[in-house]
C-alpha cells in the first residue's frame, strides 16, 4: 500500500517521500523547532510529515499511549484502540519522523483527529460562541510520544488542523482532560480560550484567532 501525506490547507498536489538523509535531516529540524516554520520550503517539507492514519499504525500509536502518563484516567486501562476509534472523525493524522512511500514504520510519534462534537459536549461552546453546532469542529486525541521534541510536534499538528478547520468555515474547539497530554498553556499560546464548564475534570476550550 502506497502512503499519502494528508491533505493538507493549500497543497495543490500529493507526493511521495524519502526516508534518505535529507528527509531524516528536517524530521530532526522539525522536531527540534528549528527554521521558520512560515517559510514556504520548511513549511512543505514537515507538511508532509503530516499524513492520513491507516489500519497499519494503530499498534504504533498503542504503544506511544502505553509511554504517557494516564492524566486523570483519560485513557482506558486495556482498550486503547477502541479509544482511538471513538469517534467517527472526519479526519485522524499522524506525524511520521520517516514518512516513507510504501508501508508504515516505527517512526509514527504523534497523533490528533478532527470530528463534530456531539451535542452534550458542543453546550458550553453554543453558550459562549453563539453559534450552531454545525459551525464546530473539535480537535482531540491529541497525542505525541514524551520526549524533549514532543511539544514541538504537538504544534505542528495543531497549526495544521486549526487551518484545516478554518478552510472549512467552522470555528477550532477542544475538550481538555484536566492535566492533559498537552498543558492548557500549549493550547492558550496558540489563540484557545477556556470557556465555563459544569465539569471541573474537563477544560472546554474555543480557539479565537
Amino acid at each position: 500500500m502506497r502512503l499519502r501525506p494528508a491533505a493538507l490547507p493549500g497543497d495543490g498536489h500529493r507526493g511521495t517521500s524519502s526516508t534518505g538523509p535529507a528527509a531524516l535531516s528536517v524530521s530532526k529540524r522539525a522536531a527540534e523547532g528549528e527554521g521558520d516554520f512560515e517559510a514556504g520550503g520548511f513549511r512543505r517539507r514537515v507538511r508532509r510529515m503530516i499524513r492520513e492514519r491507516l489500519e497499519q499504525d494503530i499498534d504504533r500509536l498503542c504503544a506511544v499511549l502505553e509511554a504517557l502518563e494516564n492524566p486523570s484516567g483519560a485513557l482506558p486501562e486495556e482498550d486503547l484502540r477502541g479509544w482511538l476509534d471513538a469517534y467517527d472523525a472526519e479526519l485522524s493524522w499522524v506525524f511520521d519522523m520517516a514518512p516513507v512511500s510504501a508501508a508504515p514504520t516505527k517512526n509514527v510519534v504523534g497523533h490528533l483527529q478532527v470530528y463534530s462534537p456531539d451535542a452534550d459536549s458542543s453546550a458550553p461552546y453554543l453558550e459562549h460562541t453563539g453559534k450552531s453546532a454545525g459551525e464546530l469542529l473539535a480537535i482531540g486525541r491529541h497525542f505525541v510520544k514524551p520526549g524533549p521534541y514532543a511539544q514541538n510536534i504537538g504544534r505542528f499538528l495543531l497549526r495544521e488542523s486549526v487551518a484545516y478547520i478554518r478552510r472549512r468555515g467552522r470555528t477550532p474547539v477542544l475538550e481538555l482532560p484536566a492535566d492533559g497530554f498537552l498543558p492548557r498553556a500549549f493550547y492558550e499560546r496558540f489563540g484557545f480560550q477556556a470557556v465555563p464548564s459544569p465539569d471541573p475534570g474537563r477544560t472546554p476550550m474555543v480557539c479565537t484567532r
